[in-house]
């Protein structure tokens, strides 16, 4: 049985039960849109500094509740929050807690793009990630090694990584799953390793040699098993494609 697993619902307790007025706000911050056609962006934080260039609105959302990249099930809103893009530069005390500036970024979008948001249940098919018959093939890593993650091509270098992130790396473009990734490994801990497969879009029926589900099982001692669970979903209620001048 696959066991349910809810997306952290803190955040969107603090999110939705506090109204924004009463929410921690940035010193100061700007916005506009951002009409270049360029289609990359980035997000940058630097001291007291928080940078968003050429940003969507999904990724600012995104960024504002924790829904980690390859989690892209987890929000549920209109096209035009993924196509449409934004510049936004803000400003707060430099000792703000990660978490003390996404508590201020939310309060931003409130403010500057209306946005209305609640929490919902949904059912998902998914690709579960547990340990392979033989066991996992896992290096601990070093103490103090910060979490680092390289792709290229058929190759991934993951340092530090623990399996919950390991799962949201493996549920995103890179892979070209066909569903996301659940740790369900039970595995504690951060680990170094490396992996090589053939990156041809696979599904869990196929199992083509050399693809990710067989180097997983080969290489790490892990395996993707097909599955269902119930995850928490934040669903975008209304926002402004225009937002509030400056």
């Amino acid at each position: 049985m696959i066991r349910p697993i809810p997306f952290p619902a803190l955040l969107f307790t603090i999110a939705l039960c506090c109204p924004a007025s009463a929410q921690p706000a940035f010193d100061a911050a700007a916005v506009k849109p951002n009409r270049t056609g360029r289609t990359a962006g980035s997000t940058s934080r630097s001291g007291g500094r928080l940078t968003f260039d050429n940003t969507s609105l999904r990724e600012c959302i995104a960024f504002a509740n924790a829904i980690p990249p390859g989690r892209d099930y987890a929000l549920s809103g209109p096209a035009w929050l993924a196509s449409d893009r934004f510049d936004i530069a803000a400003t707060f005390p430099p000792a703000t807690s990660r978490d003390g500036v996404r508590q201020m970024m939310r309060t931003l979008l409130a403010q500057r793009f209306g946005l209305r948001t609640h929490p919902e249940s949904k059912k998902l098919k998914v690709y579960v990630l547990v340990g392979a018959k033989q066991g996992p093939r896992l290096k601990p890593a070093a103490n103090g090694v910060e979490e680092n993650f390289t792709f290229a091509d058929d190759h991934i270098t993951a340092r530090a990584m623990s399996m919950s992130s390991f799962a949201d790396h493996l549920s995103g473009y890179l892979f070209n799953l066909d569903r996301p990734v659940m740790d369900q490994t039970g595995i504690q801990g951060v680990y170094d390793f490396t992996l090589n497969w053939s990156p041809d879009t696979a599904s869990a029926e196929t199992r083509p040699a050399g693809s990710i589900f067989t180097a997983l099982q080969e290489q790490l001692g892990l395996k993707l098993e097909l599955g269902e669970t119930t995850v928490t979903i934040l669903v975008v209620d209304h926002a402004d494609r225009i937002p509030v001048g400056n």
